[in-house]
């Protein structure tokens, strides 16, 4: 490495912080509080930009929209796949990473970054096109945040998206899932 490339802080050292921020490190806690808040925030930006009547195919327009999502979404219907207890998942389709064009190339610098996602969802819920766009937000909040992301995250962002109550959303994905027994 040469001297003039700087090495990297440790993970979870705030970069650029300054004065007592600069020695602070970001804990779990930090991260699992800003992911949520962020959810939130675009859960509201959606719903402002979309209205409050998120049918099908305004999802299927939002999934277009970079905006709201970062990788383009294809949805897909195998209840094959699906373990039982669930609805859905999602799942990266990832490419080949691109070498680094420098000599010293670190091999964070190879990490393998998804081209497009899919959303599998239970063929039961192919019709259902009322519970569908509830079940597909559930799983963005994967999407956008990967690993990130907590199961309270998706009720968080889905609930604020179609403007309902945490607890009803809940209750409602529940129901979808309870339905396929």
């Amino acid at each position: 490495m040469s001297e003039k490339r700087k090495k990297r802080p440790p993970p979870g050292v705030l970069v650029g912080a300054i004065g007592d921020e600069a020695d602070r490190t970001v804990t779990e806690e930090d991260l699992k509080s800003s992911v949520t808040e962020h959810a939130a925030e675009r859960a509201r930006a959606i719903r402002d930009k979309y209205g409050p009547d998120i049918d099908y195919p305004t999802l299927l327009e939002m999934l277009k929209d970079r905006e709201c999502v970062r990788y383009p979404i294809s949805i897909q219907f195998d209840s094959s796949r699906i373990d039982p207890g669930m609805f859905g998942f999602s799942e990266g389709v990832f490419e080949e990473p691109e070498q680094p064009e420098y000599e010293d190339a670190d091999f964070a610098d190879y990490v393998k970054v998804a081209a497009e996602y899919k959303i599998v969802v239970h063929e039961a819920f192919k019709d259902r096109l009322d519970v569908l766009p509830a079940l597909v937000l559930y799983h963005l909040v994967a999407v956008n945040y990967a690993d990130l992301a907590t199961a309270a995250d998706a009720e968080v962002f889905g609930s604020m998206v179609l403007g309902m109550d945490q607890d009803d959303y809940y209750a409602l994905l529940c129901e979808a899932v309870d339905s396929l027994d």
